[in-house]
């Protein structure tokens, strides 16, 4: 029953490959080449990251969690870039203590070479020095140490109880302090698409990365995205990120709207991640050379 399950899967999978014509297929490769796994900082995420990845072939980020906190995701991503992997931390303000502490991680970054980082409020912690991501971004720009890339986050899908014309403005403030926005996670292509398009129209200049699962368990996606359209998602055990890219890769749109590469949430499934990128990529490749 699974495996038959899994056959017409990989069917569907490959007929959406198929389907595209020359210019998506290219840019299905140019989207899972950029993409940038995303993993929790747990003590052994390290060796899973090394024994599927070889430095230099894939762009890591780190999240830093409630339980785990910024201290572990500094020290995993000071590790993962010494032995040669490109690495975004996340930062998170309300975890950011003091302006001393940020000075700590700032130097710590600049030590191993890690000029990219991602930057949001954070839930955990009472706020310190930096309530808001606002705040924590004027203090990394002024900093002599200030990485060169420096995120922010979008939602496509709304975020909590805010109204989108706030959420707007306030990305459009933030984005004044940034250089990329990554967008949340997301199981619509089409939502993220529109979603970029009014950004670009408001006044939104820099690159845009689109955050969606990869081969996740489904039972992780539902907790991480409690109260979402597809947090009551039912019927699989894993999900597939194939038809999302398959669909994003045909949109011409993608082209013109400056979208930097995908960022995929791994939950630290790492190999079924890295399996299906490398397993996509090929598809794209043999359709585009393979087909008459």
């Amino acid at each position: 029953m699974v495996i038959g399950s899994e056959r017409r899967a990989q069917r569907r999978n490959r007929r959406s490959i198929d389907d595209l014509d020359a210019a998506g297929r290219a840019r299905l490769q140019r989207l899972v080449q950029s993409s940038r796994l995303v993993v929790m900082p747990t003590s052994e995420v390290i060796s899973l990251v090394e024994s599927r990845f070889a430095p230099g072939t894939v762009a890591v980020a780190v999240r830093c969690t409630d339980g785990l906190g910024l201290d572990q995701t500094i020290a995993v991503s000071e590790v993962l870039a010494a032995r040669g992997y490109e690495v975004t931390p996340h930062l998170t303000a309300r975890q950011t203590r003091t302006s001393r502490y940020l000075d700590e991680i700032l130097r710590r970054l600049a030590r191993r070479a890690i000029d990219r980082v991602f930057v949001i409020r954070g839930r955990a912690g009472q706020p310190g020095s930096f309530p808001t991501t606002r705040q924590l971004l004027e203090a990394i720009r002024q900093h002599p140490d200030a990485p060169t890339v420096v995120g922010i986050a979008g939602y496509p899908e709304g975020f909590g109880d805010l109204d989108r014309e706030h959420l707007a403005g306030l990305l459009l403030d933030l984005a004044s302090h940034a250089t990329y926005v990554s967008t949340a996670v997301s199981l619509s292509p089409e939502r993220v698409l529109r979603w970029i398009a009014e950004m670009r129209v408001r006044g939104l200049e820099v690159p845009i990365e689109v955050g969606l699962p990869g081969v996740v368990r489904m039972d992780e996606l539902r907790q991480q995205a409690a109260g979402t359209p597809y947090s009551r998602r039912r019927g699989t055990e894993w999900y597939d990120p194939t038809q999302f890219v398959a669909q994003l890769a045909g949109l011409p749109a993608v082209d013109r709207l400056d979208i930097d590469g995908l960022r995929l949430e791994t939950s630290n499934q790492i190999e079924p991640t890295a399996v299906w990128r490398q397993e996509i990529y090929d598809l794209a490749n043999q359709a585009r050379t393979g087909r008459s």
